[in-house]
């Protein structure tokens, strides 16, 4: 009965976008270009890092505050385009699976145990490499390529990879182990969402996927996909534009509880129809249902 009762309203909230901004969050200067995000529930934390170009760093926030309370460094770890992160119990999943030009071959997912990054300010990962079975070219197709992705996440005990499709705009969806070694990610399904897919998180109690988008035009949405591979699947595409604005380039997305997300939002400087947008990097905090 619980189960229906938060599906209903999820349903419902897709249906009439009645969603509320709680608090928009100010986090440090430094993570300007906070790409993925997860919410640690026993701690109240926020787990996240800078995306292509930063330190093998992640950091841990006060959720409730934005301030940092500790950086823990991935020592066998390089950040060439992290892009997504994912969590399960005992793990946390940093995504180095950015491919802005279609053009790379060593896509790699940093499995951490939990228990390391409490110990300290140092953490091993485990590697987790993977090619996409469907890819037969790696020619550089900068922003074009459907072969970029910047969201994961753990469905059934595996990792679910959901593409940035620069080209046709949809989303594919592959699978991986959750293994340390190479893997071949082998194709789900594709759905058309009209718009680049920039996170996704998995609620395993009323099995619904939540992700963060964006246009051409830097409008943001929210994609909710229901059903996942079955005959009565199907998606909604929720604007964010009454709650946000323009220009807001949304990048990660985190489940605190069964009706209430984090998204976070990178700094950016975007000019739209003559009209230039400055935006501030920030945790924002939605409730689903009011």
């Amino acid at each position: 009965m619980r189960f229906l009762f938060v599906f209903i309203l999820l349903t419902q909230f897709a249906c009439t976008q009645n969603i509320v901004i709680e608090k928009k969050i100010d986090i440090p200067n430094d993570i300007d270009e906070t790409s993925g995000i997860v919410y640690l529930k026993n701690k109240k934390e926020i787990i996240t890092f800078n995306d292509s170009g930063g330190k093998p760093e992640l950091y841990v926030l006060n959720a409730k505050t934005g301030k940092l309370k500790k950086t823990v460094k991935v020592k066998n770890a390089t950040n060439i385009d992290w892009e997504s992160i994912t969590q399960d119990l005992d793990y946390i999943y940093v995504g180095d699976t950015g491919n802005n030009y279609g053009n790379r071959t060593n896509l790699v997912i940093y499995k951490i145990a939990k228990k390391d990054l409490k110990k300290g300010k140092k953490a091993k990962a485990e590697k987790i490499y993977y090619t996409y079975e469907d890819q037969t070219s790696f020619e550089i197709n900068k922003h074009k390529t459907n072969f970029d992705c910047e969201s994961i996440t753990i469905y059934k005990n595996k990792l679910y990879l959901f593409t940035k499709n620069w080209g046709d705009h949809k989303t594919t969806i592959y699978e991986i182990p959750t293994s340390e070694g190479k893997h071949v990610a082998h194709k789900i399904n594709s759905i058309d969402i009209n718009c680049m897919l920039t996170s996704i998180a998995y609620n395993s109690v009323n099995d619904v996927f939540l992700g963060t988008a964006y246009d051409r035009d830097y409008q943001s949405y929210l994609i909710q996909i229901n059903n996942l591979g079955t005959q009565s699947q199907n998606f909604k595409k929720i604007s964010l534009f009454e709650e946000l604005g323009l220009a807001n380039q949304t990048e990660a997305i985190s489940w605190k509880d069964n009706s209430t997300i984090y998204i976070s939002r990178e700094a950016s400087s975007v000019s739209l129809k003559g009209k230039k947008y400055k935006r501030k990097q920030k945790l924002i905090l939605i409730s689903l249902e009011k």
